[in-house]
């Protein structure tokens, strides 16, 4: 006898972001999914999203609905972008099958017909995919757990013969409920199991999804929060990145030249970088900085901002000189503006991670991260934000992020966990000194950079922020008004040292002036007097000559002896 081959069961992929991963690879092909959980979890929808992606890559379905109408199920899934409403008919088969109330507690009602009908629809379409929304609704008209497991495996074996991929839904909080025990078997004649649930976060709610079992195949078993969005369902993905990040050597602008000399050049691309300080700090000033920069360089940038509208963002910023509309206009930058305690953190997590994948930017700005505290308590928001520093090490994404810091918060505690993974952690505060409030600035932390220990005075105009020049008085730091005093005092003492130094180079060139003239003066007098000199010297030789001359003249008329030194030619002593 030949030993039989076997094969491990195949899937088919739900086309649900972070579903197919948790799933290893989809749902079962031709076995029998159950989707349960409380009221309004989102079982319909995530069951429509599949069936509506699988026919999208040439797989039909059919769907059945025991608690709405073909036109209800269109009208109440019609505002989700995936776009049930251009495939019904033509890729998916809508069927009513309402169970009426005399059918309630008969006992007597059985699925056969039913599935008959659906087998005639999928043999009629070729479809490989069958939905069966609100099962509960149809045990519910039977009397017994008994009739249930009968009517349960009755549907079980009609999935064996027909060779399609079912996913039923139903109403159940929980297997293990007292209420409607014969609801209890659901889970077990199934061959996928998955719970959705809502899970209650101080003011919010937040949707886990668990893959209970998995028959023939390997599935996470961890509890996993998901999202419904107009563009369907986004599950999160718990990623398992290993201790290893890209390196870059590259610089990175801060938008702030000081800041990039406080930082002997900049960030590096790829770190994380955490700037915290009390409201009204300029946090946002300086992200919005750092996002301009990486604009301009023509890299994307996503900047999250909780409590804040985008355009809001914008607006606001115009008024401290940095203008990101050129910016939101190009594409370059996209600004999600977020009510944090909308939702949990978990979700936010879902939404930031589903934007990254979408727009797939070169840096991300999340401004403040610590409002995630609002959004499901402490601990999840650190969590969080551990898991988006973690995604971005991954890809090599620059990770910019703010989070308030004061000690009458739990925040202060996010600000303490971030500034010990963080690669940059960059600290703004006030001072409060002669009746004012002045900002501060200073490079806390720098993984692989040399950065200054210096406290620079950080100020905002019309330009933007700057960081002013650094003034020690009396071994003490000046800031506000006390530093423009010794900003004036310090001008005033160098125009009057300009002053004295003009007044004395003035004096020193006139008596260069005056000592030249002397000069020129007595080199003519000197000039003079060699010219009478020289004029001397030639009416003495004349004289001489004309004397010799004449004595000649008389020795010749007297006779004389020639020798009389009397007559000598020498010009007498």
């Amino acid at each position: 006898m030949a030993k039989r081959e076997l094969v491990a069961t195949p899937r088919l992929a739900t086309g649900v972001e972070g579903l197919d991963a948790l799933l290893g690879g989809g749902l079962p092909d031709r076995r029998l999914t159950l989707l349960y959980g409380g009221t309004g979890v989102g079982k319909t929808v995530l069951a429509l999203e599949i069936l509506v992606n699988s026919a999208r890559e040439g797989l039909p379905g059919v769907a059945v609905g025991f608690e709405e109408g073909p036109d209800e199920l269109v009208e109440n899934h019609v505002s989700f972008d995936w776009g049930l409403a251009e495939t019904v008919d033509d890729k998916i088969h809508l069927m009513a099958a309402r169970v009426e109330d005399e059918f309630y507690n008969a006992g007597a009602f059985d699925i056969s017909g039913l599935l008959a009908a659906i087998e005639a629809k999928v043999k009629q379409t070729g479809a490989r995919w069958v939905l069966i929304d609100g099962l509960d609704a149809l045990l519910g008209t039977l009397g017994d757990r008994v009739a249930a497991m009968r009517e349960l495996f009755r549907l079980k074996h009609w999935l064996t013969g027909c060779g399609v991929a079912v996913i039923m839904t139903a109403k159940l909080d929980h297997p293990d409920t007292t209420g409607g025990t014969h609801f209890r078997d659901m889970p077990y004649v199934a061959d996928c199991v998955i719970e959705l649930s809502n899970v209650a976060h101080k003011r919010t709610f937040a949707r886990t999804l668990r893959v209970v079992k998995l028959r023939g195949g390997q599935s996470s078993s961890a509890e996993m929060p998901f999202v419904i969005r107009s563009s369907g369902v986004l599950v999160a993905e718990r990623e398992n990145y290993p201790l290893t990040a890209k390196v870059f050597d590259e610089r990175l602008g801060t938008g702030l030249d000081r800041l990039d000399t406080m930082l002997r050049g900049g960030l590096i691309r790829g770190n994380s970088v955490l700037v915290s300080g009390p409201p009204g700090a300029a946090k946002t000033s300086l992200a919005a900085c750092f996002a301009r920069e990486m604009a301009e360089r023509g890299e994307r940038v996503l900047y999250v901002s909780f409590d804040e509208a985008g355009d809001q963002i914008v607006e606001d910023l115009l008024s401290v000189g940095i203008d990101l509309r050129p910016y939101v206009d190009s594409g370059l930058l996209q600004i999600h503006g977020i009510l944090a305690g909308a939702t949990s953190a978990e979700a936010h997590y879902i939404d930031i991670h589903h934007a990254i994948r979408e727009f797939a930017p070169a840096h991300i700005v999340v401004d403040p991260i610590s409002a995630l505290v609002k959004a499901g308590g402490l601990e999840m928001a650190v969590d969080v934000s551990d898991r988006l520093l973690d995604l971005a090490k991954a890809s090599g994404t620059t990770f910019y992020v703010t989070a308030l810091s004061s000690s009458r918060t739990p925040s202060s505690d996010m600000e303490s966990h971030l500034a010990n993974i963080v690669d940059v952690w960059i600290g703004v505060s006030y001072r409060v000194d002669e009746g004012e409030r002045n900002r501060a600035l200073s490079v806390i932390k720098a993984r692989g950079i040399n950065h200054s220990n210096q406290i620079r005075e950080l100020t905002l105009d019309d330009s933007g922020p700057s960081l002013a020049d650094v003034y020690i008085a009396s071994g003490e730091m000046l800031m506000g008004s006390a530093r423009l005093r010794e900003e004036q005092d310090a001008a005033a003492r160098r125009r009057s040292e300009q002053h004295r130094y003009e007044r004395d180079r003035q004096r020193v060139e006139n008596e260069i002036a005056d000592t030249s003239e002397q000069i020129a003066t007595l080199t003519r007098k000197l000039d003079q007097q060699r010219v009478d000199l020289e004029q001397l010297e030639r009416h003495a030789q004349d004289h001489l000559e004309q004397r010799v001359q004449d004595r000649g003249r008389l020795l010749r008329s007297r006779g004389a002896d020639a020798n009389d030194r009397r007559f000598s030619d020498e010009w007498p002593s």
